[in-house]
């Protein structure tokens, strides 16, 4: 094998798992990262990708969308690196700017909660830093990806999120696509993926596979499960009780909202205030600013439709927020301790009458997932400075609504583009193995690990 003729995938995130997503493409003296983000179950350096495994500095950073287990880590690395270029869509751009200055706060928060001295990893400069240096794209234009001039790229929508871009890398006639997270059905906001009908194949191919595990003739559709939510929530506000619905702040707020105020309208969903948490929010501006890049046949309510939660930490506010019917959307999606959506819980659990339904996805080890299967007489703590709280609500659920592709999508998806080789990433080990024994074609199908380096001749 001439080793001139080789491109180089290291994998520096996102290997056997989700989470640190970062991918190191190399070619002759090129370096090229697709995504850069933290991992959401680990703390200080160790949530980092393996920036010491790189093969050399980079050139430059594409990033598929503003989620900060793909963009998380991106300060830090302009603090190693200063001079290398990031390239994302104008909407993950803005996005990106936001989520990472709220990541600042966050960090700083649990130095002090938690004595996780590492924290922050960067500061507000080194965010401002980053965006100095990253460029906007629209979709569908190719761009060079440094000054060096041998890869050329451009983003695809990938239908997960505003902005969200799948990434096609081209070297002379070879081609690398990149999906990051990507959605093959309509959601409340936003349409699907836009197949690129003039592609015809690829060489290699690094597909998500978080849904891999997950049948979707046994998931309900986004609409069947819509009316399921809404069934719920009724019987909830009839006994003068109310609800939340934990959240991730990009997405599936902006989703949820949007959701319940159609059915508000529909007269399928009893008309009562729907709150959003502060970052939920501050990403709904975003979404006003660019609506141009949802979906044509969606109806997205002016941000002022839905109340401010208000200082949650004051007992009068809580108590004035859970002493009449209501829908509070807050984060975190999984509820960490110490978030709005624990400490709001915190409260509801010692009570009958009140709801908490999860909407996408729970990690095991999450104080969320403890909740979703507590049953009443357990104890959770849902603030580390607090003591234990027993559980006495029963009116706790989880509903499907993903902004990811299930598994037969992704399949097609491979299908189409008959790769000569598929690389399976962002997904727990059962989605992976389901996603490998099922992709027939006569391709090399790959699970890496994180480290793993793999080598594409041309």
């Amino acid at each position: 094998m001439n080793s001139d003729r080789c491109i180089y995938l290291k994998v520096l995130g996102g290997g056997g798992e989700i989470g640190a997503n970062c991918y190191e493409i190399s070619y002759a003296h090129e370096h090229i990262l697709l995504d850069c983000g933290v991992h959401p179950k680990k703390e200080g350096f160790e949530s980092l990708p393996s920036f010491d495994l790189m093969e050399s500095f980079p050139d430059a950073v594409l990033v598929t969308h503003g989620h900060v287990d793909h963009c998380g880590a991106l300060p830090y690395l302009t603090k190693l690196f200063p001079h290398f270029r990031v390239h994302a869509t104008l909407p993950t751009l803005r996005v990106m700017e936001r989520m990472l200055h709220n990541s600042v706060v966050v960090m700083n928060t649990i130095r002090k909660e938690r004595n996780i001295f590492d924290y922050p990893l960067y500061q507000h400069e080194d965010v401002e830093n980053l965006m100095d240096v990253t460029r906007a794209h629209l979709y569908n234009n190719l761009f060079d990806v440094s000054g060096k001039n041998i890869f050329k790229a451009l983003f695809n929508p990938a239908g997960h999120v505003l902005g969200s871009g799948s990434i096609l890398l081209e070297l002379d006639n070879y081609k690398i696509l990149y999906t990051g997270d990507i959605s093959a059905s309509n959601q409340e906001l936003l349409g699907p993926y836009k197949p690129m009908d003039w592609l015809d194949e690829v060489d290699v191919m690094i597909i998500e596979s978080t849904q891999g595990a997950v049948d979707e003739n046994k998931v309900n559709s986004y609409d069947e499960e819509s009316l399921h939510l809404a069934k719920s929530i009724n019987q909830i506000l009839e006994q003068e009780g109310t609800v939340l619905i934990p959240t991730f702040a990009l997405g599936r707020t902006q989703e949820m909202a949007n959701i319940l105020a159609r059915l508000q309208d529909e007269g399928l969903l009893i008309k009562v205030p729907i709150y959003i948490s502060g970052l939920g929010r501050a990403i709904y501006d975003i979404y006003e600013q660019f609506r141009e890049y949802l979906d044509e046949n969606s109806k997205l309510r002016p941000l002022n439709h839905f109340r401010k939660l208000g200082n949650i930490w004051q007992p009068e506010v809580m108590k004035q927020l859970l002493s009449v019917p209501g829908i509070i959307i807050a984060t975190s999606g999984m509820m960490i301790e110490n978030t709005p959506s624990a400490l709001i819980a915190q409260e509801m659990v010692q009570t009958r009458h009140h709801g908490i339904f999860f909407v996408g996805y729970v990690d095991p080890d999450t104080l969320g997932y403890k909740l979703l299967h507590s049953k009443p007489g357990d104890e959770l703590q849902f603030q580390l400075d607090a003591q234990p709280v027993k559980i006495k609500l029963r009116n706790i659920k989880r509903f499907h609504f993903s902004g990811h592709a299930y598994r037969n999508d992704l399949l097609k998806m491979i299908e189409k583009l008959s790769p000569k080789n598929v690389i399976l990433v962002h997904g727990d080990p059962p989605a992976l193995e389901w996603m490998k024994e099922n992709t027939h074609l006569k391709t090399n199908c790959i699970i890496p690990k994180n480290g793993s380096k793999l080598t594409f001749e041309i």
